[in-house]
């Protein structure tokens, strides 16, 4: 593409790359720490609502960006996965798949990693719904985060670092590489094992787009997985409850 990257892309970079991910790195370790009790039903659906609002802000200016320069939005991956690559897509696919239902089986039926996901969802995580009832909202937030952060992270990061590391060693690398290191280290405040795991989660969502061209298959996955961390989140509240409720009547 001509001009591209021109001083626009660079400034969306530097804020979107950047001082986004690090201020609510920041804002959601202070308000953790300080409020983690404060997230009832009605305040985490406000959280939701918002965070998607804040999503979509992003993902859009994105796209104006994109249409303003007149250039095609294939290379946002805006469309159907290449057949190309078909067959490592499906693997790199099934790869991720694979890596995060074994990491839940292992969380699930391990009684220290279950303790210790307890812990974390009081502490770094108390946003996660623990009712049905605030499932709607949060899939709200689970689909703008899927279709933006994509955008954001891998249609345009991803595109942008590409040119930027051209004509050096392993660019193809560092383009995925760079935006993934990013987004897990904005996650910072859930822990130094969760920024390992969204890093390794993240390079993987990377390299599906890099050789689908496509963001098809890492907005449907990237949904899917923020989904099942709600729904697990949900069930783990009601096995406490109910071991709570188990315990008191021994008491």
């Amino acid at each position: 593409m001509e001009n591209f990257p021109d001083w626009s892309d660079i400034l969306l970079a530097l804020i979107f790359g950047i001082a986004v991910p690090f201020i609510s790195g920041v804002k959601s370790a202070a308000q953790m720490k300080e409020t983690p009790m404060m997230f009832d039903s009605a305040t985490k659906k406000r959280f939701y609502i918002g965070n998607s609002l804040f999503l979509a802000i992003m993902g859009v200016i994105i796209l104006i960006s994109w249409l303003l320069h007149s250039r095609p939005f294939s290379r946002l991956g805006f469309n159907f996965p290449s057949t190309d690559q078909y067959t490592l897509c499906i693997v790199l696919t099934f790869l991720f798949i694979g890596l995060y239902i074994m990491d839940v089986v292992h969380g699930m039926f391990s009684p220290d990693e279950n303790e210790e996901a307890e812990k974390q969802a009081e502490s770094q995580t108390p946003f996660l719904p623990a009712e049905w009832n605030e499932i709607p909202s949060y899939f709200v937030m689970c689909l703008s985060a899927g279709v933006f952060e994509e955008i954001v992270y891998r249609g345009f990061l991803v595109t942008f670092f590409q040119q930027i590391f051209t004509g050096i060693p392993s660019a193809s690398t560092c383009a995925l590489l760079t935006p993934a290191l990013v987004f897990s280290l904005a996650h910072y405040y859930q822990g130094p094992k969760a920024v390992f795991k969204i890093l390794v989660l993240s390079l993987l969502f990377g390299m599906i787009f890099w050789y689908s061209q496509s963001l098809l298959i890492v907005i449907i996955l990237h949904t899917l997985v923020d989904l099942s961390g709600g729904i697990l989140s949900i069930i783990m509240a009601k096995k406490k409850l109910a071991k709570n409720d188990e315990e008191d009547q021994f008491d």
